[in-house]
């Protein structure tokens, strides 16, 4: 049974929810079973559209099984048996339906949401033989993607319904979408309007959208062609690292004992047990709470930036705060009574080294894998293009055989660059000595001419045949140049001329065009000021014809619902007087006796007046005879005192001693006959 509080909590929410406005404490608790049961079945429609049903026109049984068959998607479990708990619900027990509808009051709009979901998400029981048959399987699937499709779209609505954009914002955000589609609108109806005079127009449309289509087609094959090389790299990477340790193995195996090899894979499992066991939850921890953090900023509305100053002004004074209250703690702990201090701070530079050892390890291991993986990829392109492959067996004894020719022939060559350096050191010092033989004969030029009064004259001799032979060559150079520029000047005279007589017609028709231009733009301006005029006022004719559309929209809407609500009032005012005349005919009978509601309801009146009027003479009884029972029950009282008297007075004649004394021979007994 409910306790007052909660059926008080149960009527404010009934008016709250306006499912009865008009609900008090006082006629909840008048509620037969029957109304009780309606009023659940109310809740219970609140939630899902399969519940608007009147309950007196259905069986007390069907209702009973519909509520239960509701209970999953309302999360409400009940103790005892469910056909008892049933059985409750049909007779409308307050003890069932009082908590029921706690239950649902409490979580209305949560289990709105719920059955809502339910609607879509609830999963449809099939045979498990009839998913042999593919057409079966094929809608099941459809139906799985339909519903995670549902999943994300109400995900995505919820995260819209939660975001904290302003009303006028999205007003300003949808007016600028507006105008950006208009604009595009324009320039879209100018480009076919221009593009419709060229005869090809239908041709170059064709070609040009199925150019954008292969280009589409070329972005997605191109995205598709990035997939699978990434996922080509990473095959190649496992297959590479697969090799390796295939490699290594079959090394090992030639190398050394199986207890090696074991040994080998034994030190492999443990460092790979230490990094699953130690960095890897570490690593997975912390990016799942980052994880989290950023999921929970995701769902968070949007904040101000004064919010988020005000914020990091509290971080950095809790982080003060923390800060100073460290330093009180190591003011306040005494060094010698830690004994263990040493002992933790070298456990905690263990741990930081280890920590950094597994990290160099697996950043080696990083390195090591793309180096095998890079070394392995040479040795393919190697091996594809007839480059280096190892050798073995007589190869390698071919091989060996040709590398000491080439060393003997290297020996050879490089005995006779030795000599051809020796012969080269000789010529240099000949080429010395007759450069100094030249400078002696110089010198004694020199010393001639001035002995014979001409000094310098073979200086003088050859700096005029160095002049005259420049001079020849700028003359020569010169005529050249002028030729040349002559006939340059002349072609340009003559493309000039050419220019010129080729633009006169066009020049005097540029002049006829800007007069023309002159004229239109003046024409233009003209025309768009009386445009943007007739603009604004058809705009605001618009607008005004907008807000009447809206207004008669509403005003159409609420007739719409106030005729389906004096529709349905008709329906059911009908189905009562239908009732009503059945009753009146004597047709509608119930029970087994086949009476009709008025001989049920007089008999039922009449059972309860026979009733009243007992318990009217009973009271009148009661009332008559209250003072004779009342002296009644007093000499009861003191008769029951007597005989307990008696009692003890017995038992002290039977037992002196247990009496304690008191009784014996001679004693006074009261004898009552």
């Amino acid at each position: 049974m409910a306790s007052p509080g909660e059926i008080q909590m149960i009527v404010e929410r009934l008016r709250e929810y306006k499912i009865e406005e008009d609900l008090t404490l006082v006629t909840f608790d008048e509620k037969n079973p029957q109304e009780l049961l309606q009023t659940l079945n109310s809740v219970f429609q609140q939630l899902s559209k399969d519940h608007d049903v009147d309950v007196r026109d259905e069986d007390i049984q069907t209702t009973a099984n519909r509520l239960m068959e509701f209970f999953p998607v309302i999360q409400y479990n009940f103790q005892g048996e469910s056909q008892q708990f049933a059985d409750g619900i049909q007779r409308g027990e307050r003890s069932v339906v009082y908590p029921l509808l706690v239950h649902l009051l409490q979580r209305l709009p949560e289990l709105k949401k719920r059955a809502y979901l339910s609607r879509f998400l609830k999963n449809i029981e099939i045979p498990e033989e009839l998913f042999a048959d593919p057409e079966v399987m094929d809608k099941f699937q459809q139906y799985k993607e339909l519903q995670e499709a549902f999943k994300e779209a109400h995900k995505s609505t919820e995260r819209l319904r939660g975001t904290s954009l302003q009303p006028t914002e999205l007003k300003r955000e949808v007016a600028q979408l507006e105008e950006e589609k208009q604009q595009l609108k324009t320039k879209i109806s100018k480009l076919e309007a221009k593009l419709k005079k060229n005869e090809n127009f239908t041709e170059l449309y064709d070609v040009t959208s199925k150019l954008r289509k292969e280009q589409e087609e070329e972005a997605r094959l191109a995205d598709r062609l990035g997939e699978q090389i990434t996922q080509l790299k990473q095959a190649d990477a496992r297959y590479f690292q697969s090799k390796k340790k295939l490699q290594d193995v079959q090394a090992a195996s030639h190398q050394g004992s199986g207890e090696d090899l074991l040994r080998i894979l034994e030190e492999d499992v443990q460092m790979t047990r230490m990094l699953c066991m130690e960095k890897l939850p570490a690593d997975i921890q912390q990016k799942q709470s980052r994880l989290k953090q950023i999921q929970s900023i995701l769902e968070l509305p949007s904040i101000e930036e004064s919010h988020i100053q005000d914020l990091q002004g509290r971080i950095q004074r809790e982080e003060a705060t923390i800060s100073e209250l460290a330093a009180r703690q190591a003011k306040l702990r005494n060094p010698a009574d830690d004994k263990l201090g040493m002992y933790r701070q070298q456990a905690a530079v263990v741990a930081r080294k280890k920590q950094d050892a597994l990290e160099r390890l697996q950043n080696r291991k990083d390195e090591l894998r793309e180096l095998d993986m890079e070394l392995n990829e040479k040795r393919e392109k190697s091996g594809a293009a007839g480059g280096v492959r190892i050798l073995k067996g007589e190869d390698f004894k071919e091989y060996a055989n040709k590398l000491k020719e080439k060393v003997r022939e290297y020996k050879r060559l490089k005995a006779e660059l030795a000599s051809v350096t020796a012969e080269k050191g000789v010529l240099l010092r000949t080429d010395e000595m007759l450069r100094a033989r030249i400078t002696d004969q110089a010198a004694f030029l020199a010393h001639l001419e001035e002995s014979k009064g001409v000094r310098g004259a073979s200086d003088l001799q050859g700096k005029l045949e160095e002049v005259s032979a420049a001079a020849a060559t700028a003359n020569q150079a010169k005529a050249v140049s002028l030729d040349q520029i002559s006939a340059t000047v002349t072609k340009i005279n003559e493309a000039i001329k050419e220019k010129k007589n080729k633009l006169a017609p066009q020049i005097k028709e540029l002049r006829t065009v800007r007069t023309d231009f002159s004229a239109l733009e003046a024409e233009y301006l003209e025309k768009k000021a009386l445009y943007e005029q007739a603009a604004l006022g058809l705009e605001a004719d618009r607008d005004k014809l907008q807000a009447e559309v809206t207004a008669y929209h509403d005003e159409c809407r609420r007739e719409e619902s106030r005729f389906h609500y004096l529709h349905a009032m008709l329906a059911s005012t009908k189905i009562l007087l239908d009732r009503a005349k059945r009753e009146d005919a004597g047709k509608n009978k119930i029970g087994d006796a086949g009476q009709g509601y008025r001989e049920l309801y007089q008999s039922r009146i009449q059972q309860q007046e026979n009733l009243s009027k007992t318990l009217r003479e009973k009271q009148k009884a009661v009332k008559e005879g209250y003072d004779q029972a009342l002296g009644q029950a007093r000499m009861f009282k003191d008769l029951r005192k007597l005989l307990q008297c008696k009692m003890r007075l017995l038992r002290a004649e039977v037992d002196p001693d247990a009496a304690g004394g008191g009784g014996g021979p001679g004693s006074n007994v009261m004898v009552m006959d």
